[in-house]
């Protein structure tokens, strides 16, 4: 048993088949497969739409199979079969954008037929042959889609910039969508995509020729500035050579001069390396000698702050001994005040004499921190320093 094929090339996008032609084939069956579709028509009207089924020639054979699903006494019997799945059609067209350049492309057009368009055929095939291809679909919609979408897109382009725009590309597919709708809904097709690709226009080739033009001037010019470095390296190494070659010639004639010259260039860097280890070893015995200095002044400030704490220290220990002493001496006058008083004692003679005995005591006291400033002192280091020396005999530390 074979199996009837409708469909013998991609291209091929309807058949219309008078039952006639394949009912004597009791043998055969129809077998239709995804995204394909079968109307039936029987005396002018549309019947049932099969898919994705095999029909089989039953007990009584195909023709008993139609005669039962179309009718025994039926005299107008025929098959719509019908692609029902995407598919793209590319249609070529000529233009030109609002600066006059002019434009060369195709649009592309993805279309599907749903089921229940397939009848939507028979508007085809009443006036044309009873198979719709690619290049059909293409004649019969190509000159509306130039006139309806082409050629309005095109005139909204300034430049062929515009037409590598995302825009232009968006703006395309809506005009398509709404200017071929009236013609597609007749044939049963369904838009669901359109984009345009378009050639490069005279202007963009004359813009790429001017980049490759640029960009081999630019190429041309490194050459020519690299061949010139060259030059001026070889123009370099030639006077480099023939320099060195002069003075090969002219060492070798004077020779014996070069010898002791080479000679005495050696003994004057042996007397300079000489001079520079004196001068380093001067040097480092002067940093040596600062650095002594400089540890000894510390130490004498050191012992000099020592000293002056110390002194500070003893200064106001007798301050405060004095200013206690005064004020026992105060109260014991004003206790004696108070009982001369009481006893009816207090005259100006006493007070008078009392006075002076304080004049007296304060002088007695100024007196005495004379004499001790000009006592002996002991410095830090245990030696006994004598009144009027400014610095220890022993550790050089100063004297307050």
């Amino acid at each position: 048993m074979t199996n009837y094929r409708w469909r013998d090339s991609p291209d091929i996008i309807a058949r219309l088949v008078n039952a006639e032609k394949i009912q004597t084939l009791a043998t055969q069956q129809v077998m239709l497969k995804p995204n394909e579709a079968c109307a039936l028509i029987v005396d002018g009207r549309i019947g049932d739409v099969l898919t994705e089924t095999l029909l089989k020639s039953m007990a009584g054979g195909f023709t008993r199979w139609l005669g039962d699903k179309m009718g025994v006494t039926a005299n107008d019997r025929r098959l719509l079969f019908a692609m029902t799945g995407p598919m793209d059609y590319w249609i070529p067209f000529e233009g030109q954008i609002a600066n006059g350049e002019k434009v060369n492309g195709f649009a592309n057009l993805r279309l599907r037929m749903d089921l229940e368009n397939v009848p939507k055929l028979l508007n085809y095939f009443a006036n044309n042959t009873p198979i719709l291809n690619r290049d059909g679909l293409i004649k019969i919609i190509g000159d509306e889609v130039k006139a309806r979408v082409v050629t309005p897109c095109l005139a909204t382009c300034e430049t062929a910039a515009g037409l590598r725009d995302a825009t232009f590309l968006e703006r395309f597919e809506m005009t398509a969508e709404m200017g071929m709708r009236n013609l597609l809904s007749n044939l049963g097709f369904t838009l669901l995509k359109a984009f345009p690709v378009t050639n490069p226009t005279d202007m963009e080739l004359v813009q790429r020729h001017r980049a490759a033009v640029q960009a081999q001037t630019a190429g041309n010019q490194a050459n020519t500035e690299a061949q010139l470095a060259h030059y001026a390296q070889t123009e370099a190494l030639t006077l480099a050579r023939i320099e060195m070659e002069t003075n090969v010639a002219r060492a070798e004639a004077q020779g014996k001069v070069t010898v002791e010259l080479e000679t005495e260039l050696k003994a004057l860097r042996a007397q300079e390396a000489k001079w520079d280890a004196e001068v380093n070893y001067e040097r480092n015995k002067m940093e040596i000698r600062v650095d002594e200095a400089d540890a000894k002044t510390k130490r004498a400030m050191d012992l000099f702050e020592q000293v002056q704490a110390k002194k500070a220290a003893r200064i106001a220990n007798q301050q405060d001994f004095q200013n206690q002493r005064m004020e026992s001496q105060n109260q014991f006058q004003k206790e004696m005040l108070e009982m001369a008083a009481q006893h009816g004692a207090l005259s100006p003679e006493v007070m008078q004499e009392m006075l002076k005995q304080q004049t007296a005591q304060k002088a007695v006291d100024g007196s005495g921190g004379e004499s001790r400033s000009n006592s002996p002192m002991t410095c830090s280091c245990g030696t006994t320093l004598q009144p009027g020396w400014k610095a220890c005999p022993n550790c050089g530390s100063p004297i307050a």
